[in-house]
């Protein structure tokens, strides 16, 4: 009787515990999500969106609740220009990780891909006024940039000296200035901030470049050989390079 007694114990915890999940068969799923997040981000990162995607997928079938999953699965989809499951993965970021003004910055920055000015407005928006977040003037400034392709350029003026408030040496702000001014047929002021902008960041490729052009449209060829030049020093691979070199055959002639 004893040993009936004690066999049907052993079977009764055998049974029981047989049932409870093993910690191991717990965190297996998250360190295999952890493993193929790690090597998609390294492919973001050496700039392969394709691969990025394909060790993505794979960390997000073992966890789905994970929102940094999910950015940097919107990223890899918004590098191959899929916009709308790039959006799909930033809102399920959103609202896994509600307000993070990272998430809500780099969504606006989607809705400038996809043309959808005042989405990009709205979260940008959202993403600068979170005091928490440490690229404020980066929001601000896609913000603005959202107003310039609404043409409202005086609301793209504002949120551009806005930036220059919060970061006095953001170069992009004085140069995104200087397509405000291009745009309403400002000369002056055009050049203006495009110098502002080589001076605050003296190696600004694409800044120098565009001083070249305003530069030839006023017929100062010698100093506009001179910025394309500069270009090609600086950056000869770069889209601001070949096009420099473009430019430079066609004074040639």
């Amino acid at each position: 009787m004893f040993y009936k007694r004690m066999l049907f114990f052993s079977l009764f915890w055998f049974f029981l515990f047989g049932c409870v999940p093993q910690p191991q068969q717990v965190q297996k799923p998250a360190q295999q999500a952890d493993v193929h997040y790690k090597l998609g981000v390294s492919f973001l990162h050496a700039g392969n969106p394709t691969l990025a995607l394909k060790e993505l997928l794979k960390a997000v079938e073992y966890d789905p609740n994970r929102s940094g999953i999910h950015v940097s699965l919107a990223q890899a989809y918004q590098l191959k220009k899929a916009y709308p499951q790039a959006e799909c993965h930033y809102l399920k970021a959103l609202e896994l990780s509600p307000n993070d003004p990272r998430y809500q910055n780099n969504l606006a920055a989607l809705y400038l891909d996809m043309e959808q000015w005042d989405k990009a407005i709205y979260y940008f928006d959202e993403a600068s006024q979170n005091l928490l977040f440490l690229n404020a003037h980066n929001a601000l400034a896609g913000k603005g940039y959202a107003y310039f392709k609404k043409k409202d350029y005086a609301a793209a003026l504002a949120q551009y000296q806005e930036v220059l408030t919060i970061a006095p040496r953001y170069a992009p702000a004085y140069f995104l200035q200087s397509e405000v001014y291009h745009e309403m047929g400002q000369t002056e002021q055009e050049r203006k901030m495009l110098e502002q902008a080589i001076d605050v960041a003296p190696n600004y490729v694409r800044a120098i470049y565009q001083l070249g052009v305003l530069l030839l449209k006023e017929e100062d060829e010698p100093s506009a050989t001179e910025k394309f030049e500069q270009v090609v020093d600086l950056a000869p691979d770069s889209e601001w390079g070949l096009k420099s070199v473009q430019m430079l055959r066609s004074l040639a002639h």
